[in-house]
């Protein structure tokens, strides 16, 4: 996170969340459940699902730490045949920069498990057929050739932000309280389409919560009206490859686990599939969560601490931690 901006209080996140709630997808009444079980861990019901979809920040690792539990945690659960995915907001990195850092970390994960916002952007401009220019939102040394049509990154050069038929929101690292300014103003001037990699207004990072793309787009679209596209999580895209990658998987026996309550659980109840949220070193640690989902008016079918609540990493993760961690 740039150093530039102020980072988020949990109450500011919260509050954005809530006010911006309109513009996020629409979860029908009828599949938010009534009541939410408090389970020990992941491993704990395990054995009700097929598939399971883990957010990344929040749930596998704090920053560039891992949490605890979670490594073996997940290689409990590749020992015993479960299908995992890994679907994350982060446009910021390639799928193999991804992987990498989680390999790092412990994690045996490879490109099937993986899938990134970043794979969405490029069909989205392609939605925009009549824009050929784009200013983006991103570092100088981000991978534009992934992209169709001509990027630029925007940086202090007010003539860009006016020039370019549309913007991507990427990647929100060096992005100045300046940059944001020249980018309200050209959208009030000359509204054009807001393209956002990453909807996420907050991520974890250990000791704060780094400011994210889509808060920007926000403040954006309150400026000059025009509603973003975003894809990742909580929008469609995400959910719908995974269920494309495992046809073979009942709806029923998809949990999807994550942190925070917009993103992660929003985006699982409006695809119809379960979903569990985790509380402890991630977005929610330390708060009341039950107020949360009262604020809401959303909440998950199972809440935890962690996924590897009360599990210890180790080199010897096995299928036996079913039985003993059981709730």
């Amino acid at each position: 996170m740039s150093i530039n901006r102020p980072r988020l209080s949990f109450t500011q996140a919260i509050e954005a969340y809530l006010h911006y709630a309109p513009r996020l997808p629409s979860v029908a009444a009828d599949a938010v459940p009534m009541k939410t079980d408090y389970v020990d861990n992941l491993l704990a019901i395990a054995d009700q699902f097929d598939l399971i979809v883990f957010d990344a920040f929040g749930v596998l690792n704090s920053g560039p730490t891992a949490i605890p539990g979670a490594v073996k945690t997940i290689a409990t659960l590749q020992s015993i045949g479960k299908k995992i995915a890994v679907v994350t907001n982060d446009a910021s990195s390639s799928a193999d920069a991804i992987l990498a850092r989680h390999r790092k970390r412990g994690f045996d994960f490879d490109n099937g498990n993986l899938i990134s916002s970043q794979q969405f952007v490029a069909p989205l401009m392609k939605e925009h057929a009549d824009i050929t220019h784009w200013g983006a939102m991103a570092p100088a040394d981000w991978p534009f050739h992934v992209l169709p049509d001509r990027v630029e990154p925007l940086a202090a050069d007010r003539g860009l932000y006016d020039a370019v038929g549309g913007f991507l929101l990427i990647d929100s690292e060096n992005w100045s309280d300046q940059q944001q300014e020249m980018l309200e103003q050209s959208l009030i001037d000359n509204p054009r389409p807001i393209l956002v990699g990453n909807p996420d207004i907050c991520a974890p990072m250990g000791e704060f919560l780094s400011v994210e793309s889509g808060y920007f787009a926000h403040l954006a679209a309150d400026a000059c009206g025009v509603m973003p596209q975003c894809v990742g999580k909580p929008y469609h895209h995400v959910f719908e490859e995974v269920l494309r990658r495992h046809p073979d998987v009942d709806r029923n026996r998809v949990l999807m686990v994550g942190d925070t309550v917009h993103t992660d659980v929003l985006g699982g109840l409006a695809s119809g599939i379960k979903t569990l949220l985790v509380h402890q070193g991630g977005f929610l640690d330390g708060q009341d969560i039950e107020d949360v989902f009262s604020r809401s008016g959303l909440r998950p079918h199972f809440c935890a601490r962690a996924i590897g609540h009360g599990i210890a990493d180790d080199e010897h993760a096995g299928a036996g931690q079913i039985a003993s961690c059981g709730a």
